[in-house]
Formats: C-alpha cells, sequence, structure tokens
C-alpha cells in the first residue's frame, strides 16, 4: 500500500514526459533496428544489384515478425490510430488481388511490387509500435534530423569532387551524386522531410541548441546545390512557412511585442541558408530552371498514364507495371527508357487503378489537418505535391522515412500533444 502511494506520488510529480523515459526493452531494441534498416536503405540507394533493396525487404519482415512474436509472449497492447492505418496495410494486399484474378500485365513486377509495399506497410507499423511515447517519437526524429544532417555535408562536399562516385569510392555511372543518391530529386525529397524537423526543433528549443538552425542551413544549401527545381520551391516554401509558425508563435506567446532573442533564432536558419547556399552557389539550379524540360517528356509521360488509367479504372494494368505497358499509350517516342511517370499519383491510378490511388492518398489527405498541429511534418505534405512532378515512392530511401514518419504522426493525433522540449543536462546532437 505505501509502496502504491509512493508510486503514484512518483508519477505526479515528475516532469511532463519523464514517465516515457522508460520504454520497454523490446520496444528499444525493434526502434534501434529499424533506424539502421532505414539507414541502410537510404546508404545503399545508389546500387543497382537487386541485392541492396532485398536485404533491405528481409530485414524488415524479420523484424516485424520478430516484434509480433514478442508481442504475443508478452501479451503486448495493440498500436492505436482508427481505421485510416489499415489502408496503408491493404495496399500489398491490391496486388496480390491483381495476381490472384489475374488483372496484371505480368505478375512478375506485380511481385516485386507487393514485397516493397509490404515492407512500406511494415515500416508503417513499426514506426507506431515502437514510439508509443511522445519521447520516444521525439528521439527518432532527432536522431533521423543528425543522419539527414550528416548526409547533407556529404553532399555539399562530394557535389563538385566526386564525379560520380560515393564517398569518392563507389562509382555509380552518373556524372553527379548527392551523398548516397545518384538522383537529385529523390534526394531533395529525403532533405523535405527532415527539414522542417530541424525549423520546429529551433522555434521551440531557441538557443538552447544552436545546432538546429545550423542542421536547418545545411540541409537547405544541399537543397540548392543539387539544383533540383521542385525540391528548390518546396524547400524555399518549407523555410517560409516555418519561419511565419515562428514568428505567430513568437506574437501569440509576447502579445505584439517581440522578444529579441525569440527574433535572432527565427532568423538565424535563414541566415545559415543564406551563408551555405551562397557557398554552394545559384548556378546550377538557375541553368536548370532554364531548360525546364524542353522535349515535355513529363507530360507525355502523364497523358499515357491518365489514359491507362481511363482503360482500366478500377484495376488497373498491375503494380509496377506501368513501364512494360508504357509503350502501348506513349503519345511520343523517346530515345530512353520510360521507368516511372513522374507522377506517382497517376502512376498509381495507372497500375492499381482509381481504388489503389484512394488507397496510397487517403492517408496522407487525411493526415494534413494533424501537420497543422504538429509542423514538425510538413515535408509530408511536401512529398505529396513532390509526388505530383516526380516519384519519392519507388524509392525505399525516401518512402521507408515516408511512413515512418507518417506512422508517428498519426500517433501524435491519438495522444493529441507533444512532449515538453528535453531539459538542457540532456541535450546533445543525437538525443536530445
Amino acid at each position: 500500500m505505501v509502496e502504491s502511494v509512493a508510486m503514484d506520488m512518483r508519477a505526479h510529480t515528475e516532469p511532463k514526459g519523464m514517465a516515457n523515459r522508460n520504454l520497454p526493452y523490446t520496444d528499444m531494441v525493434a526502434g534501434v533496428v529499424l533506424f539502421l534498416l532505414l539507414v541502410f536503405g537510404t546508404s545503399t540507394v545508389f546500387v543497382c544489384e537487386a541485392w541492396a533493396l532485398q536485404s533491405f525487404q528481409i530485414g524488415v519482415y524479420a523484424l516485424l515478425a520478430a516484434y509480433l512474436l514478442a508481442g504475443i509472449w508478452r501479451r503486448g497492447k495493440p498500436v492505436r490510430g482508427g481505421w485510416l492505418p489499415w489502408l496503408v496495410y491493404l495496399m500489398p494486399l491490391w496486388g496480390v488481388g491483381q495476381i490472384l484474378a489475374r488483372t496484371t500485365s505480368s505478375s512478375f513486377e506485380t511481385r516485386q511490387e507487393v514485397l516493397r509495399w509490404g515492407a512500406l506497410a511494415g515500416v508503417f507499423f513499426l514506426s507506431q509500435a515502437v514510439t508509443r511515447s511522445g519521447m520516444a517519437r521525439e528521439y527518432f526524429r532527432n536522431v533521423f534530423l543528425g543522419f539527414a544532417s550528416c548526409m547533407a555535408v556529404l553532399c555539399l562536399t562530394q557535389l563538385f569532387t566526386s564525379h560520380g562516385r560515393v564517398l569518392w569510392i563507389f562509382p555509380t555511372g552518373y556524372p553527379d551524386v548527392y551523398a548516397t543518391f545518384p538522383n537529385q530529386n529523390n534526394y531533395v525529397q529525403f532533405v523535405e522531410l527532415a527539414l522542417p524537423i530541424a525549423l520546429w526543433k529551433t522555434i521551440r528549443e531557441g538557443w538552447r541548441a544552436w545546432w538546429y538552425p545550423l542542421a536547418g542551413g545545411v540541409l537547405y544549401a544541399s537543397a540548392i546545390g543539387s539544383a533540383s527545381r521542385a525540391g528548390a520551391v518546396l524547400c524555399t516554401a518549407e523555410l517560409l512557412v516555418m519561419l511565419g509558425v515562428g514568428l505567430a508563435k513568437v506574437r501569440s506567446s509576447k502579445g505584439k511585442r517581440f522578444s529579441r532573442p525569440a527574433i535572432a533564432v527565427l532568423v538565424a536558419v535563414p541566415a545559415f541558408a543564406a551563408v551555405f547556399t551562397f557557398a554552394v552557389g545559384w548556378q546550377r539550379l538557375s541553368d536548370r530552371f532554364r531548360t525546364i524540360d524542353p522535349d515535355l517528356t513529363r507530360g507525355a509521360f502523364l497523358a499515357a498514364a491518365v489514359d491507362m488509367a481511363e482503360h482500366r479504372p478500377l484495376t488497373g494494368f498491375g503494380l509496377g507495371t506501368f513501364p512494360r505497358v508504357y509503350q502501348r499509350y506513349a503519345v511520343r517516342d523517346f530515345p530512353f527508357y520510360a521507368n516511372h511517370a513522374h507522377n506517382d499519383w497517376a502512376e498509381f491510378a495507372a497500375d492499381g487503378g482509381i481504388p489503389f490511388l484512394l488507397l496510397a492518398l487517403i492517408p496522407f489527405a487525411a493526415a494534413v489537418p494533424s501537420v497543422v498541429r504538429h509542423p514538425w511534418a510538413l515535408g509530408l505534405i511536401a512529398i505529396m505535391l513532390n509526388a505530383c512532378v516526380d516519384y519519392p515512392f519507388p524509392r525505399p530511401a525516401v518512402s521507408g522515412w515516408v511512413y515512418a514518419l507518417l506512422g508517428m504522426l498519426y500517433l501524435e493525433r491519438v495522444s493529441g500533444s507533444e512532449p515538453d522540449p528535453l531539459p538542457l543536462k540532456n541535450s546533445g546532437w543525437l538525443l536530445m
């Protein structure tokens, strides 16, 4: 009786978030392994051989099976989140249905897509399972930001010196590489997820953690240096939106008078961004804006994808079959291989029909109101917009982090609040 009363008193007297520090051992181990798998998928994105993607998928499936078995053994509590997460879990099943119903144009490509979407659904589930507490989600986002900042530094340092070699060692066959990404658009999509976290942490922590505005500046400069047009526009929009959010936060807390330290912190982010961007230069990005799709290839790919969706609006041609079926609906001939429609939403409709498009779109559209309350997830909206002109979802190096952050955002919707900033004495670059 005395012990129970004492425990109850400690629960009421501990600072907010302290009760979340003692995470279950299983969740801690699973969270570390999940993060390492996502890091592996990002670090090997330049590898063309199948072993890299297959290793990532096998690792996710093995971790998911082990976690579920451990949950059965210790009778773990189910993950809350409503009915919307089930749409994510239905996406690989849609491909299975296409194979069983023989509506796919190539069962081989559809089987590969089923495995890929199954792994992403596993990442989504595991991210919710291992970050049930607000503090666990905070740790995960901070470690992700640390990793993304290291990738940005690598991108900037090897941008003009690597000559298409990752870490100046591994050849990719491309003239340039961006950290480990051979495609600048995919790299900037990765940055779009991390940049709002750095900006939001800057607003919340202030000068207690000066490395957040520094990280934001490095991330933004790497996005400009990579010369991705859509990425540069969206990262700039993220910077401006978060700056407005910060100013609104200062005004609401201080009345109509802005405190000088708060304004200094907010100005530090674009200042760091301007300094690093000046060092990288705008010339590459400016040159790309002068040559915006001169052959109208993206428009031709989009028209073909829309035509495919109109011919099979309910079933689609099979997940992953766009490159195979595209030639039947091509409006122009190009001297290169059309691997994607450069519009993921149109490609989803072409491959899986309108039902699959809704399965992919609704979980993100339904999460938009939550982004207003949790601005660190602004990158998910940027990915939704970027997917209208490019293909972030086929690359697990991007989509893996997308579904991990989406899973955590759904948990924030259930909890309804974010943890308070950690005490300064516990701050650090990775575990703040």
